[in-house]
């Protein structure tokens, strides 16, 4: 931008000073530059003067009697079709305690007394440049508001469009590799029918990522707290994961300092939060055991820790990872599939409850990801806490790979 943009060229100040002499030199200053200029002898003229012109800038004396220029700066910022104009307020250059009390009221700028004339059109066109410029980047913030919420509608529509077919595969899918199965039916045909269920699963589990990272980015997640016990949650995520773990020969526990640990928190969001993580260490570990540590912090913080011996990650791949559709540019990462949607929907799960999310580690010797939950969502009564039975989860009742196990 080199300050001859359409905003600068001929731009129309306004000047409101009840000293009919710096009106002048102000006028003369200003018409030298090119800039249209209108008047003003005290605040209430000036006010008028503003809303009726709506001037590009308008340069505002202080000290007038009547409705002093704090005043009528105040006014300018609550007046919606004013309120982004430029004010620069003159005053004394000694005058501290002004200065302080104008921008407080909403100035852009000051200059001080007595005024350098010469400069006066420059010193003005560097604030016409920045209110310029401030107006294109909330355009382009409005712009990309909009873009945002079609994007957020577009994958509503689509989730629904999506999801509706590919349950009927799935179902359909099922039953009929059962009923082969049942029939000792042609080897083949299971095969191929477990193919596609799974497949359905994965792809089912990716478009629900997609649709939550879309609602967590809108703000229409909202947490349904109860009182959890912690230990049965954390047992209740494993029993979900074993058969995955299982699978690798990787062996799941539960570390903890205290056998009770209560939070007031949503079930759903805090399960599906650790979840992704728990099922992200078992992917990137090829054997051995991945734990989870519960603990109180001296803070008052309850700290949830899934610890790994996997692959590990430098410090520019973990933070790739916490970038959404993204994942760590090692061979492990690249061999495994999924919608880099893990990690990123974990941390942001974990923040609907105000909590921290930390990640740390190191190549070839593994990776802890930390989760704590703030103080306040500290419980010491269970009272009527919500309970999920961990003999629930069996390799029958949740298929490997489904929405809980295929995450990045």
């Amino acid at each position: 931008m080199d300050g001859t943009g359409i905003i600068n060229r001929d731009a129309l100040i306004l000047v409101i000073d009840d000293e009919p002499t710096q009106r002048l030199l102000s006028r003369e200053a200003l018409e030298q530059r090119g800039y249209r200029v209108e008047e003003a002898e005290n605040g209430e003229a000036g006010l008028a003067l503003a809303r009726q012109l709506k001037p590009a800038l308008i340069l505002l004396d202080v000290m007038m009697p009547g409705m002093d220029g704090f005043e009528v700066c105040r006014r300018i910022r609550v007046d919606p079709d004013l309120s982004r104009t430029p004010v620069v307020i003159v005053t004394a250059l000694e005058d501290m305690e002004a200065i302080e009390i104008g921008f407080k009221a909403g100035a852009t700028d000051f200059i001080a007394k007595p005024i350098i004339w010469p400069l006066l059109g420059y010193r003005l066109q560097f604030a016409l440049r920045a209110a310029e410029m401030e107006t294109e980047l909330v355009l382009a913030r409005d712009e990309a508001e909009r873009a945002s919420t079609a994007k957020s509608v577009i994958l509503a529509n689509m989730g629904h469009e999506l999801r509706t077919p590919l349950n009927a595969i799935i179902g359909f899918s099922e039953y009929l590799r059962d009923q082969n199965n049942a029939k000792d039916g042609d080897q083949q045909t299971g095969e191929f029918l477990e193919d596609i269920c799974f497949s359905g699963k994965r792809l089912l589990s990716t478009i629900n990522d997609i649709l939550e990272m879309a609602n967590l980015e809108a703000g229409r997640v909202q947490l349904d707290e109860n009182i959890l016990d912690m230990s049965t949650l954390l047992a209740g995520i494993l029993g979900r994961h074993q058969r995955e773990a299982a699978d690798k020969g990787i062996t799941l526990e539960i570390r903890k300092t205290a056998t009770e640990l209560f939070v007031s928190a949503d079930y759903d969001v805090l399960r599906r939060a650790i979840g992704h993580i728990l099922s992200n260490a078992i992917k990137f570990t090829s054997t051995g055991v991945v734990s989870i540590s519960l603990q109180d912090l001296e803070s008052g913080e309850l700290e949830i820790a899934i610890i790994d011996s996997g692959v590990g990650m430098t410090a520019a791949e973990v933070q790739a990872i916490v970038e959404p559709f993204r994942q760590a540019d090692n061979s492990l990462s690249r061999e495994q599939q999924g919608s880099g949607l893990g990690v990123p929907l974990a941390k942001a799960l974990i923040k609907l409850h105000n909590g921290e999310f930390e990640i740390t580690s190191e190549p070839d010797i593994g990776t802890t990801v930390s989760i704590r939950l703030p103080a306040d969502c500290r419980r010491t009564n269970p009272g009527d806490s919500h309970v999920e039975d961990p003999s629930e989860f069996t390799s029958e009742s949740t298929p490997q790979n489904t929405s809980e196990t295929a995450e990045d």
